[in-house]
Formats: C-alpha cells, sequence, structure tokens
C-alpha cells in the first residue's frame, strides 16, 4: 500500500461513523473496492508494516566507493575527500552534507539521461 492508498483508506473508515446509512453503505463499499483492486486482503491492510524508505545510497562508504570509481568527474580536493573518508569508523554531519552535495553533482547527468 501506497501512503496515498493509506490515507484514502484512513479517510474512508473515518465515514463509517456518520450518522446516514447511505454515507456510511458507500464508504464501506469505496473501502472494499480499495483493498480489492491492491489485490490485498483486510489483515494485510492493517497488519502489513509500511515499506521502508530506501535511501539515496545504502551507505556513505558505499557512495565514497561509488565516487572513487568516476575520479574523472571529482575535483582534486574531493578525490581526497573520498578516499579519506571510509577511514573513518563514523562521519559527521557535516562530512555527510558534503559528501552527499558530491554524490549529488556527480550522478546529476546519469539522473537527468534515465
Amino acid at each position: 500500500m501506497t501512503p496515498a492508498d493509506r490515507t484514502r483508506l484512513c479517510k474512508l473508515l473515518g465515514m463509517l461513523g456518520s450518522d446516514h446509512p447511505g454515507e456510511r453503505d458507500n464508504a464501506a463499499r469505496a473501502a472494499h473496492a480499495l483493498i480489492q483492486k491492491l489485490g490485498i486482503t483486510w489483515r494485510d491492510a492493517f497488519l502489513a508494516q509500511p515499506p521502508k524508505r530506501e535511501p539515496l545510497f545504502s551507505t556513505w562508504r558505499n557512495a565514497c566507493a561509488e565516487l572513487q570509481k568516476r575520479p574523472g568527474d571529482l575535483r582534486p580536493w574531493e578525490r581526497g575527500f573520498v578516499a579519506d573518508l571510509p577511514a573513518f569508523p563514523r562521519i559527521s554531519t557535516k562530512q555527510r552534507y558534503i559528501l552527499f552535495e558530491i554524490y549529488d553533482r556527480v550522478t546529476k547527468r546519469d539522473r537527468e539521461a534515465a
């Protein structure tokens, strides 16, 4: 279920408390139709965990490895920065931000071409 599907289902279920029988019936039918359209069961709708967001890159070390494969796209300072980072057990928020900016700039053409 997408977040939009969850929101729609919540709105429909909220209408089940209406004082108008026709509105309740229509909300129940629409909720059931949504569940069928999604190809899931009511159990799936309530017990399934929402999918975790996939990060832009799985770890900062992977980002460094990807950038090191493209030394021609990096500025001299960036080559040193990306080469030195994996030696650290953790990186700071500022280092993460700089790494993201470099990664974003270097991979921008790839994203635009896709």
